[in-house]
């Protein structure tokens, strides 16, 4: 990915609780509405969400996320930061995007 990325619709969000090798646990939630950003290949990826998943976001031990698009693009990294009201996470994108046809 060399441009910027914005986007907003749905998605295929998934939360990874919990470091490898440790007890964790995942949470998928399908076709959510969100609006991701990333204003550069090395930035970190902005992905504003509706409040249902807030509860999900404010659990504890939160480690990584993946947001798959419809297009095919897939994000995915380590969680660094998490809105205290739930609406707001950003991943660092250490695995490259992958580019749907």
């Amino acid at each position: 990915m060399s441009e910027p990325l914005s986007y907003r619709g749905p998605a295929d969000v998934t939360l990874i609780y919990g470091e490898p090798g440790e007890l964790g646990g995942t949470v998928q939630r399908p076709r959510i509405e969100v609006v991701v950003n990333q204003h550069a290949p090395t930035a970190p990826v902005s992905v504003l969400v509706n409040r249902h998943l807030g509860v999900d976001l404010l659990k504890p031990m939160l480690s990584r996320a993946t947001v798959a698009l419809p297009d095919g693009t897939v994000l995915a990294g380590r969680v660094l930061e998490v809105s205290g009201t739930g609406d707001y996470f950003e991943i660092a994108a250490v695995s490259p995007a992958t580019q749907g046809d």
